[in-house]
């Protein structure tokens, strides 16, 4: 173990430890409520406005290099998950392999150590890729039912369990013949909600799975 220890804060591995050290304390703040796990998403998607009028050689040029970069980052699954999970697996693997690396070569040398970390860094992000994908579809599908759930924002709804804005109720949503019973609660304190009251879905907080509502007003 100590062996490990002074392997892994030693000059020769340092770069990767020091990202996997960081990596360790984000999570711990996510476990005690600092951040969230989307605090630091990033989008893969980029929007590229080209001024055809004006140098359209050097805009189409500069916009197929954006999109090839976007799709590169694409192919590793960057935006397809949360950014922080994608890095927690890639300092993962560029640590193990790091280790693993300068101990079996024998490698002393900070300067090698440096040129092993190129060709580490391409394989850490093929290994992340490969552990992430089976998350992917997984997001996808909770980011879609998030988006299904928002599309219920505007409809009307009959309260069937009253509520209030600090009070969860229920409420009954009739969509082309299908009937849905959703979590709800007031968009603000002076609206008490009752059985029977007929409301309007004003949005939705997924972290809660709750819809706010309010009394409709004809």
């Amino acid at each position: 173990m100590k062996e490990t220890i002074d392997a892994a804060f030693s000059m020769i591995n340092i770069i990767p430890t020091v990202l996997l050290i960081l990596i360790l304390i984000y999570w711990l703040t996510v476990i005690v409520g600092v951040f969230n796990v989307d605090s630091f998403d990033i989008d893969a998607d980029a929007d590229v406005d080209i001024d055809v009028d004006v140098e359209a050689d050097i805009d189409m040029s500069a916009a197929d290099s954006i999109l090839w970069v976007n799709s590169a980052l694409a192919f590793f699954n960057l935006g397809k998950i949360p950014f922080m999970l994608l890095l927690s697996f890639f300092a993962l693997s560029l640590w193990v392999i790091s280790m693993l690396m300068n101990y079996h070569l024998n490698n002393e040398s900070v300067l090698l150590s440096l040129v092993y970390l190129i060709p580490n860094v391409f394989v850490s992000a093929f290994i992340t890729k490969l552990i992430t994908s089976p998350f992917v579809k997984l997001f996808a599908k909770a980011e879609s039912d998030i988006e299904s759930n928002r599309k219920l924002t505007g409809k009307m709804c009959l309260v069937t369990l009253s509520a209030t804005h600090n009070k969860m109720g229920q409420a009954e949503i009739k969509i082309e013949g299908s009937s849905f019973i959703i979590n709800v609660m007031s968009t603000e304190e002076k609206y008490s909600l009752r059985k029977g009251d007929s409301c309007l879905v004003i949005d939705y907080i997924p972290e809660k799975k709750i819809y706010l509502i309010e009394p409709y007003k004809n």
